[in-house]
């Protein structure tokens, strides 16, 4: 049967792990249902394609409009903007008699506008309208970190479907370097952003001497965020790193990274470290893709043991876990120094990583699909 489906995101100008997930999503969909990608602003789709691999021959795109002039001021006044917005979206979105509204939008208080609904949820978020995220007739989670915080903060079962990773691979000949992927971003305690770490990253890597010494680099891959403190901890950053084996690929094309995943063999992940997970569970890697992409390319991981990558990554198998900064530095040290045990669990990092590659994300997919045209509501 073809269903009428709609893809509901707001940040696809993010370009991060949750667009990727959203492209694919309808890449998949769009196969057999009639998709319709809704957004806050007009996509320039051709270059999303390009950036994340994907096909949307088959998917139409939606520019839904946002609030008028007047309205928005007065919103901003009251402070109900996010409300306002969302209930403008629903009846825009109303018109378009979907079958079925997949809700891929962070933090999102969209009433579903669908018979049925589904909310894709990366971290849930503190609900201020119980017609929101409850009007959706399944939740899912993309791992068993925010399955397990979706039931404590929003009292419902969530199903885990994983989110689609690319394969890196294969392996080309390892180099004495140390990747780290991740976004730019100034650390803030009072939002929920991802601080990815970038900074006890270097200052780790400039404590492993020896290393320099044999020829071992560290490379930075990401993006840097809109704002100006992240702009000037990017800066921060590089000026720190300077008369170190140090290099910075801003805004790299997609090749080059694949390039940079293929030649590391060691990759580093610190999100979450410095926040106590109680505090600030939101703080801690929900998932974490750069970890899995990496993996798929024969670069062992040396993780953070918090949140999503647990996961992914089993310790002592194919990567390793840390939980303070010495550990990090020891198990690197220990990678660095022994070509047979990092070669043994490379292997098992790449093996490990087809559990989350495309097929599987698009099985569960068409799982949860068939389940929501059946499922009491």
């Amino acid at each position: 049967m073809t269903l009428n489906i709609g893809i509901y995101n707001l940040h696809m100008q993010a370009m991060g792990g949750g667009e990727k997930l959203t492209l694919v999503l309808a890449e998949h969909l769009s196969q057999e249902h009639n998709v319709r990608l809704f957004s806050a602003e007009p996509l320039n789709v051709a270059s999303l394609e390009r950036f994340f691999n994907v096909d949307l021959s088959r998917v139409t795109t939606v520019a839904l409009e946002g609030l008028k002039p007047l309205s928005r001021v007065v919103a901003t006044i009251r402070r109900t903007y996010a409300p306002a917005l969302s209930h403008h979206h629903y009846s825009q979105l109303r018109k378009f008699n979907l079958d079925i509204l997949i809700n891929n939008s962070y933090a999102s208080g969209l009433k579903c506008p669908a018979a049925r609904g589904i909310f894709m949820c990366m971290f849930p978020h503190p609900i201020l309208d119980d017609n929101s995220v409850h009007s959706y007739s399944q939740v899912v989670a993309i791992s068993q970190y925010t399955a397990e915080w979706i039931g404590k903060m929003w009292g419902r079962r969530a199903e885990v479907i994983y989110p689609p990773c690319d394969d890196m691979g294969p392996p080309a000949a390892k180099a004495k370097m140390i990747l780290h992927v991740g976004r730019f971003i100034a650390n803030n305690k009072n939002d929920a952003q991802h601080h990815k770490g970038q900074g006890l990253i270097l200052d780790a890597f400039k404590r492993l001497t020896d290393l320099h010494k044999e020829g071992w680099q560290l490379h930075f891959v990401g993006s840097i965020g809109p704002d100006k403190r992240s702009a000037k901890f990017a800066k921060k950053i590089v000026q720190k790193a300077t008369g170190f084996p140090v290099f910075f690929h801003f805004d790299a094309a997609r090749e080059e990274i694949k390039d940079l995943y293929r030649r590391a063999a060691i990759y580093w992940h610190a999100t979450g470290y410095g926040f106590d997970v109680k505090k600030y569970p939101a703080k801690q890697e929900h998932f974490g893709i750069s970890t899995v992409e990496a993996m798929s390319a024969g670069a062992v991981p040396v993780v953070y043991a918090s949140g999503g990558q647990q996961e992914i990554v089993t310790d002592r198998v194919d990567g390793f876990w840390w939980n303070e900064i010495d550990q990090l530095i020891i198990k690197t040290a220990m990678l660095a120094e022994d070509r047979e045990l990092r070669d043994r669990a490379a292997r098992l990092a790449i093996r490990s990583s087809k559990r989350f590659d495309k097929p599987a994300f698009a099985a569960q997919i068409d799982q949860v699909i068939a389940k929501s045209l059946t499922a009491r509501f």
